[in-house]
């Protein structure tokens, strides 16, 4: 058996391997395949977004430019301030600034220096502001440091054969020219050029986090921004190989690249490289996940091989002591180790069961000899109660021909609880068991009249669940023996009994007697706790335990303790059943 119990385990692990290295295999020829196609066209996707975004940024640049032309003629003091600033010398123009300011009640103008600084407010990417007058052939350029910067100019110098030169380049700035006409006459009085950065556009590459570089290339194929800073304001010596060519395709220039391009209305092409190397090098990137893996592979197989037979030996040593079990050898052992497996649980419990069928047996032997020797006791102690039974009638009936009828009550109390005594089953109603407590609390009445109160409270619902004859008595006449306290007159003894749940009753007995010091407390707590008995005919709180325990077993029984107040309660626990 153990032999066929190895050769499972082997069979298990060559299965196991098998299946590992041809699962993984497959999985990483399609991974491979799947990631270099996934990740070169998200790659590219990611290059062509650039682009787009690139080109969106340009078509900001040119609506923002057409809002600033038109913000000129939606305000008639601008629009006039401006004429007058294209017709006039600056000295001139200043003179009718003035008079016109002083003949106004405004504090300050509303003129073309507002309008300038607004437009910058616009967009934090507008270089400069210059205005072109065609009557004066100057040029008048404002900075953001609301600088102004005169030269002087040809209106040639603005258009070409077919018209308006509608765009003007520089390295990393673009200006967009807009004719400003007489809203009188509509009769063109210059020029108005808005001058952007475009080094911003470095912030759109960022966010993806790529080896991509954009260039903007104008009409005449000279480079107006290069993210990569490595072209100044120069011809692009691949200019028409880039215009010409299919996306789709590589393309070498000074080495293989991907490219998307674009060219937009104002006559920029906008151009997303991306080196081919950066896609292609994940070749040897797979290749060393595949040799990783592969490494795994062998390691975890090989962990695996010595960790079954491991798993295999220590299967045997428990079939071997299972074995010797069967044959009636309780004391063998299984070496445990420091593995926290299911293995290690069962032959852990294995351990266990053996110890605890060994103790059982044990048990089991004495508790016989321990029933035998109690049904010879209870033999013989039957003959005792009908003695004094019989006997205790006797005087009785002399004490009351003598006329002593409270002796004569006494005895009668008495005779009654040695009848109960016999007649009665070991478990009885806890109405019952309350009724022997009251008649045994009220011979100690004879005596002690004046000294204690007796109370009884219980619920209706749980008068009729059975405990053992005689539970309280013992504990009640312990009381009057060891606890009552026969300076103070208003000793209180109290019986409380309720229910946790369904399924177990507390019992409660309370006195403010003299009680019982903490060391001794303890200690009886302990023997309780611990199962240790002593060999007498006591009836006290460790005799009375251990029959509760002896019938109802572990989980029930007896405990001491004090409340807040200074009072002794015994707590008894049994379970909620039936007679």
């Amino acid at each position: 058996m153990v032999e066929n119990k190895s050769k499972v385990y082997k069979k298990i692990f060559w299965i196991n391997t098998i299946t590992v290295i041809f699962l993984m295999l497959t999985l990483d020829i399609y991974l491979m395949r799947y990631l270099i196609s996934n990740v070169k066209e998200s790659q590219l996707y990611i290059n062509e977004k650039i682009l787009n975004d690139v080109d969106n940024e340009l078509e900001y640049i040119y609506n923002h430019s057409l809002r600033i032309v038109n913000d000129i003629y939606t305000d008639d003091f601008v629009v006039e301030d401006i004429i007058k600033f294209l017709n006039a010398d600056t000295i001139n123009y200043l003179t009718q600034k003035l008079d016109k300011l002083s003949l106004s009640n405004s504090s300050y103008h509303i003129g073309i220096e507002k309008f300038v600084r607004s437009s910058f407010m616009s967009n934090e990417n507008l270089k400069e502001i210059g205005f072109v007058s065609f009557n004066m052939n100057t040029k008048s350029v404002f900075n953001r440091s609301n600088q102004i910067n005169v030269t002087k100019v040809n209106k040639e110098d603005f258009y070409s054969d077919v018209g308006l030169l509608n765009i003007l380049t520089d390295k990393n700035s673009i200006s967009l020219l807009k004719e400003i006409n007489d809203p009188i006459n509509l009769e063109t009085k210059g020029l108005m050029i808005l001058t952007y950065n475009l080094e911003y556009l470095k912030k759109v590459l960022e966010k993806y986090d790529q080896k991509s570089n954009v260039l903007i290339l104008n009409n005449i194929g000279y480079v107006v921004y290069d993210s990569d800073e490595k072209l100044g304001y120069e011809p692009y010596m691949y200019y028409e190989d880039v215009i010409h060519h299919d996306d789709d395709k590589k393309i070498m220039l000074n080495t293989l690249y991907y490219i998307k391009t674009y060219l937009n209305k104002d006559g920029l092409t906008v151009i997303s490289m991306m080196e081919s190397k950066n896609i292609e090098n994940l070749y040897g990137s797979i290749a060393l996940i595949i040799f990783i893996a592969l490494s795994l592979i062998f390691l975890s197989q090989l962990i695996a091989f010595f960790k079954i037979k491991n798993l295999g030996n220590r299967t045997n040593e428990i079939l071997n002591a299972m074995d010797k079990v069967r044959h009636g050898n309780l004391d063998i052992e299984i070496p445990l180790t420091s593995d926290l497996d299911e293995i290690n649980y069962i032959a852990d419990n294995f351990n266990k069961m053996c110890k605890d069928l060994n103790t059982h047996i044990d048990k089991r032997y004495r508790a016989e000899l321990e029933l035998k020797k109690a049904e010879m006791i209870s033999l013989q102690n039957q003959i005792n109660p009908h003695f004094l039974y019989n006997t205790l009638e006797s005087i009785r009936m002399k004490a009351i021909c003598n006329g002593d009828k409270e002796v004569g009550k006494m005895l009668y109390i008495l005779s009654v609880l040695f009848r109960n005594q016999l007649k009665d089953k070991n478990i009885i109603t806890i109405n019952t068991e309350l009724k022997y407590c009251t008649k045994y609390v009220e011979l100690f009445k004879f005596r002690y009249n004046d000294l204690f109160d007796f109370y009884i409270e219980c619920d209706d619902s749980l008068k009729d669940k059975g405990i053992p004859k005689f539970t309280l008595q013992p504990l009640i006449e312990n009381y009057f023996i060891h606890g009552i306290n026969f300076e103070n007159s208003d000793n209180i003894l109290k019986i409380l009994i309720s229910s946790i749940n369904s399924d177990v009753i507390l019992i409660k007995i309370i006195d403010n007697g003299i009680g019982i010091d903490e060391e001794k407390r303890n200690l009886i707590n302990h023997k309780i706790q611990n199962d240790i008995y002593s060999n007498n005919n006591s009836m006290g709180i460790i005799n009375v335990h251990k029959r509760i325990l002896l019938e109802y077993g572990k989980g029930y029984g007896i405990s001491l303790m004090t409340n807040d107040e200074g009072e002794n309660i015994v707590i008894i626990k049994i379970p909620c059943k039936g007679v």
